[in-house]
């Protein structure tokens, strides 16, 4: 690769990169009236990964980095883009609903780890394809390697910090019996609750309000509101016999025994 090329993919990565550093807050705060942050997270969780994985290969294969080297920089591009936009969608997010410090200080730590893995993409090209020096080369190398091995665990605790602080008291709460399950019913009792609004079934001689699991259930609402003041055992065990996650969030749903 001549150095006018090499000069010109440099400067078309690094540009963006500064500007993106420059950016106001507020920049990547809403689309249609809804956070980015989400949205944005969810591209960095992918691209950020796979760019370190790419290089740890490629690195050490000089064949495949030459072949792979433009779009390998592009990637590591993107991905500092990508972390720099959510570090920055992230504080508008705060300002709305609070700080998750764990979540943030995760973020915060994947700028420079980032830069740095996009810098050593840079470095190893120039010194591979442009102005060969096996020395230099090979410290490069050992840089871009510790820089994609420290990006991979805090793509994890970026994301594992975020979920527990968005999902982690509502999922256990839902986990959660909504009964202690020791009643006995009729089943002339079962078909008086046969509404969505007021929805309970029968599944193997047990009583369950299934109310609440009706706007939660993966394949839609249909299949549970036919459940409906209904002995369901049939439907339910055809589809879910089984299968431990449909029983154990029925198992949170049971309210009784139904009677002989």
């Amino acid at each position: 690769m001549n150095i006018r090329r090499f000069s010109v993919l440099a400067l078309a990565g690094i540009v963006p990169i500064i500007v993106f550093l420059l950016l106001p807050m507020g920049t990547w705060a809403s689309i249609s009236s809804l956070p980015m942050h989400p949205l944005i997270v969810h591209g960095v969780i992918v691209a950020l990964p796979v760019t370190a994985i790419w290089l740890l290969v490629s690195a050490w294969k000089p064949a495949l980095f030459a072949r792979t080297f433009t779009a390998l920089w592009g990637l590591s591009v993107l991905a500092v883009l990508g972390v720099v936009a959510a570090k920055s969608s992230g504080d508008s997010l705060a300002a709305a609903v609070g700080l998750p410090n764990a979540h943030a200080d995760a973020g915060n730590r994947l700028i420079p780890v980032s830069i740095a893995m996009a810098a050593t993409v840079l470095v190893v090209g120039f010194f591979s394809l442009v102005r060969p020096h096996r020395t230099v080369a090979i410290g490069a190398r050992s840089s871009s390697a510790v820089a994609a091995l420290a990006a991979l665990p805090l793509v994890y605790l970026a994301g594992h910090s975020g979920a527990e602080a968005v999902w982690e008291e509502e999922y256990a709460e839902a986990q959660q019996p909504i009964a202690p399950g020791d009643l006995t019913l009729s089943m002339e009792e079962v078909e008086r609750h046969a509404t969505p609004g007021d929805c309970w079934t029968v599944v193997d001689g047990s009583v369950y309000d299934v109310t609440t699991f009706i706007a939660r259930h993966p394949a839609g609402a249909g299949d549970v509101e036919e459940m409906c003041g209904a002995d369901a055992s049939d439907d339910f065990l055809g589809e879910h016999g089984g299968q431990g996650e449909p029983e154990q969030w029925l198992a949170t749903l049971r309210i009784g025994t139904l009677a002989e």
